[in-house]
């Protein structure tokens, strides 16, 4: 998990090519799943909100299913 102390903003790397930022929301953690562009370091596409959830690791837990029904469409 990467912290950014700017914004109090967290990441974690859901596979190689997904990235889930979140923040602290209310009682929880809230963010949202980026997709890496390796041809631009550092640069991401949004692809979606990641509602709130009690917990990071909820929170990833969504994120993994949410990319895996993205990806099968």
């Amino acid at each position: 998990m990467v912290q950014s102390n700017s914004i109090q903003e967290h990441s974690i790397q859901l596979e190689e090519h997904y990235i889930l930022k979140f923040r602290k929301s209310g009682e929880g953690v809230e963010g949202e799943v980026l997709m890496r562009d390796w041809t631009s370091p550092g640069k991401a596409t949004h692809l979606f909100e990641a509602p709130r959830q009690e917990t990071p690791e909820e929170l990833q837990a969504w994120a993994q299913q949410a990319i895996r029904a993205y990806r099968e469409g």
